[in-house]
């Protein structure tokens, strides 16, 4: 394993344990991921504008890891999106660099 697949890796699971850790606090204290994510959000200019921010990169992402994963033959580039969507958008991203780099280094 290379050093920038080792980055990746720690990143994974960083993007995992990080994100969980508070929704897992926000879930126990009563609220609603799916509901409270785009509506919490909006009562505030700033944190508007990082939801936005965040909606934008993350569609480019999705097309990006689309093109890029049938571009290169990256095997299970799908688990990413899935990872992404259901887990964390910080554990999405590194996953599919960290498989891209392998794939790369493959051959």
């Amino acid at each position: 394993m290379s050093t920038r697949e080792m980055v990746y890796a720690i990143l994974v699971i960083i993007g995992v344990l990080i994100p969980m850790y508070y929704n897992v606090q926000y879930m126990g204290a009563g609220g609603s991921l799916l509901v409270d994510f785009f509506t919490v959000p909006m009562e505030s200019a700033v944190t508007a504008s990082l939801l936005f921010d965040l909606l934008i990169a993350f569609v480019a992402y999705n097309v990006w890891l689309f093109s890029e994963g049938r571009t290169l033959g990256v095997r299970n580039f799908i688990v990413c999106i899935v990872v992404s969507w259901l887990v964390a958008f910080a554990a999405g991203l590194p996953l599919f660099l960290l498989l891209r780099e392998r794939q790369k280094r493959l051959g």
